[in-house]
């Protein structure tokens, strides 16, 4: 939802002005483990920030109440001269109601949200999208997506499968099962590409967690 001062001619120009000056995010953050590129909030923040200063916009971000396992992202824009301003506020789902998994989304909001309202798309910088994602998204499905409104709880429920995998064997199974991949291609698209990263973080978070060390047997007191 959109919202906006009474006026807002002169942050209207400042944010075109802002636009004609950047194209888009470059995809700063890797994951070694996999091709998989993406814009993290520091990118995001350092690409936006000198030039919206430059136009004299500063935003502001902050996190709602947690509702319903729901938490809400408000981002406004105001033009410093005038006073003009425009604020968006979106919602995210929380895979886990713990202090990691609610900076992790305020985190992913953050980024999201900010690009949505100065109208940034996140841009390959390395010819990424000519190379082989390894299946990491599925191939889209010709069936309808739900709404938002009655896709939320499933894409909870989603969120939470991937989050409980603690082997890579467990988040492959999980992926390419087809009951995942079915309720996978009713999600909205964006929705979509949120789960996949979620799935492609862990992935790297598991590859590269430390194999645990063998214990070597104790044949003390056994028989010779």
């Amino acid at each position: 939802m959109i919202e906006t001062s009474n006026e807002i001619k002169h942050i209207s120009a400042a944010l075109l002005k802002f636009q004609g000056l950047v194209g888009g995010v470059g995809k700063s953050s890797a994951n070694p483990h996999f091709k998989s590129r993406y814009a993290n909030l520091e990118t995001v923040v350092d690409t936006a920030r000198p030039e919206l200063q430059a136009v004299g916009i500063v935003f502001m971000q902050s996190g709602g109440a947690i509702v319903d396992g729901v938490m809400a992202m408000t981002t406004r824009l105001t033009h410093a001269d005038s006073g003009e301003w425009i604020q968006g506020t979106m919602d995210i789902c929380l895979g886990k109601r713990d202090p990691q998994g609610v900076g992790s989304a305020q985190t992913y909001a953050q980024r999201y949200h900010l690009m949505a309202m100065l109208g940034l798309p996140p841009v390959d910088d390395d010819g990424e999208a000519a190379m082989d994602r390894e299946n990491s998204r599925p191939e889209p499905s010709k069936a309808p997506t739900l709404p938002k409104a009655k896709a939320r709880d499933m894409y909870s429920e989603m969120q939470a499968e991937i989050d409980a995998c603690e082997t890579m064997e467990q988040l492959g199974a999980l992926w390419t099962s087809k009951a995942f991949q079915d309720e996978f291609k009713k999600q909205p698209i964006d929705w979509q590409d949120h789960l996949t990263e979620r799935k492609d973080l862990l992935k790297a978070e598991l590859s590269a967690a430390p194999v645990k060390p063998r214990v070597a047997p104790n044949f003390e007191g056994m028989p010779a």
